[in-house]
């Protein structure tokens, strides 16, 4: 199996990777976008918002899509893992907070795009090469 146990916590490899991938996309983000630190600031704290509201609303659409769960065991909802329905929420609800910030806050487009396009780059690259090292250190 693909885990290591941390006292009754099993944890994956990997979300480890996801993880870490967050980490350097961020820390490469800050850099690439540091002309411009007033859209900086608000990109960044939109997209962990947005990340922040892609994980529970993955998690909450468990109980969206099987409302049967509420009544028969409403805590089971946390261990289960979501389909293909599930991300799809979770991914459409934080486009439209994404979409949301840009238009309020009148983000240029160029900017915005930028960001975007260099941070899905930046985070799949780093999962995979995290996840290639991983492979072959073991």
């Amino acid at each position: 199996m693909n885990a290591f146990q941390l006292g009754p916590f099993i944890i994956k490899h990997t979300w480890l990777y996801a993880i870490l991938a967050l980490v350097i996309t961020y820390f490469l983000l800050k850099k690439l976008l540091n002309e411009n630190q007033d859209f900086l600031g608000e990109f960044l704290d939109a997209l962990v918002n947005s990340l922040f509201i892609g994980v529970l609303s993955f998690k909450a659409s468990i109980l969206l899509y099987r409302p049967e769960l509420l009544t028969t065991n409403p805590l089971g909802a946390l261990y289960l893992s979501g389909g293909l329905k599930e991300w799809l929420t979770a991914i459409s609800l934080a486009l439209l907070y994404m979409y949301w910030k840009a238009k309020k806050n009148k983000w240029p487009a160029r900017l915005t795009m930028r960001g975007i396009v260099y941070g899905i780059v930046t985070f799949i690259t780093a999962f995979w090469l995290l996840r290639t090292l991983f492979l072959l250190v073991i």
